[in-house]
């Protein structure tokens, strides 16, 4: 009885943490004003182009 209730807080702690990270996914979609499902591929464009901006700016 007491593993079943060990497994099932578990779960609910393994929940509360997908729910708190999908608000954040959310949120950051939110921000760059894009799809949740295109969020990945915008934010590694977007490291892309500031990386092109610091060896830009370096060689000035």
């Amino acid at each position: 009885m007491e593993e079943r209730k060990e497994k099932v807080e578990k779960m609910r702690d393994e929940f509360e943490e997908l729910k708190k990270k999908y608000r954040i996914l959310k949120e950051a979609a939110k921000i760059f004003r894009v799809e949740d499902k295109d969020l990945p591929r915008v934010i590694e464009r977007f490291k892309k182009e500031l990386e092109e901006m610091k060896k830009t700016n370096q060689c000035s």
